[in-house]
């Protein structure tokens, strides 16, 4: 059953690559472009996952899996940097300043830092739960595919996604307050929701990653699609004269 609703994570967040794609087609704003690596992999995250049972245990498996890992490590917290960007778009007039930009860009590459190391001391092993068959850091007793295996226990909140999930839903609350959009706000919250140990038993924490880019894609388009009206109209009222 996990195991057909992560594939139908992985159509919606395919379907939201393609939005993306789309939106910079028709406006070339850097915030849409800059979200197709991460949209990719969480199209491979569900991928992996909702297959990995049908693949099995080994090599292919674990190396997918790798990849899994490399791309949220990589790109899960360019969301950050996304968030600055859509201010811009809704025109905070102090997210145009370089220094608040930089900011944005620094905390990302913090956390990409953070996680890499993360990664880099850590061992990729088998899990087994519910219906699902896949290699993470982390595996539970009870999520432990045979008798051989040891039991490697998380040490803490995943620090990195929980900033990253912080900074989006503070920029949608300042698009709520600022320009009446309340869509990525509540996005970044159903994403923390999911995320919670009582939600993450019902595995719906990817399910809270559709909801979190669908809110940031929304505000793109929202936004990205206001600018260039407003472009527009500034064009026709000021003609270039020969």
């Amino acid at each position: 059953m996990f195991s057909a609703v992560f594939l139908i994570n992985a159509v919606l967040q395919a379907l939201l690559l393609a939005w993306l794609i789309r939106i910079w087609r028709g406006t070339h704003v850097a915030a849409a472009a800059l979200l197709f690596l991460p949209q990719f992999f969480l199209v491979w995250d569900n991928l992996v996952v909702g297959t990995g049972a049908w693949i099995g245990l080994g090599q292919l498996l674990q190396w997918l899996n790798a990849a899994r890992f490399w791309g949220h490590c990589l790109f899960g917290s360019w969301l950050i940097i996304a968030s600055g960007s859509i201010l811009r778009l809704a025109d905070f007039t102090w997210a145009r300043k370089r220094w608040v930009m930089a900011v944005f860009c620094l905390l990302t590459v913090t956390i990409i830092a953070h996680e890499l190391l993360d990664f880099w001391n850590a061992s990729l092993m088998p899990v087994c739960e519910y219906d699902l068959v896949r290699y993470a850091t982390r595996v539970s007793a009870q999520h432990l595919c045979s008798s051989e295996q040891a039991v490697v226990a998380s040490d803490g909140p995943p620090i990195g996604p929980l900033v990253t999930v912080f900074v989006v839903i503070a920029t949608g609350v300042l698009l709520a307050l600022k320009r009446r959009f309340p869509w990525m706000m509540l996005g970044g919250i159903a994403m923390f929701v999911s995320a919670t140990p009582p939600m993450m038993r019902y595995k719906l924490d990817n399910l809270g990653e559709v909801a979190i880019t669908l809110g940031v894609i929304c505000a793109i388009a929202h936004f990205a699609g206001a600018a260039t009206r407003f472009n527009a109209v500034r064009a026709n009222d000021n003609p270039v004269v020969d």
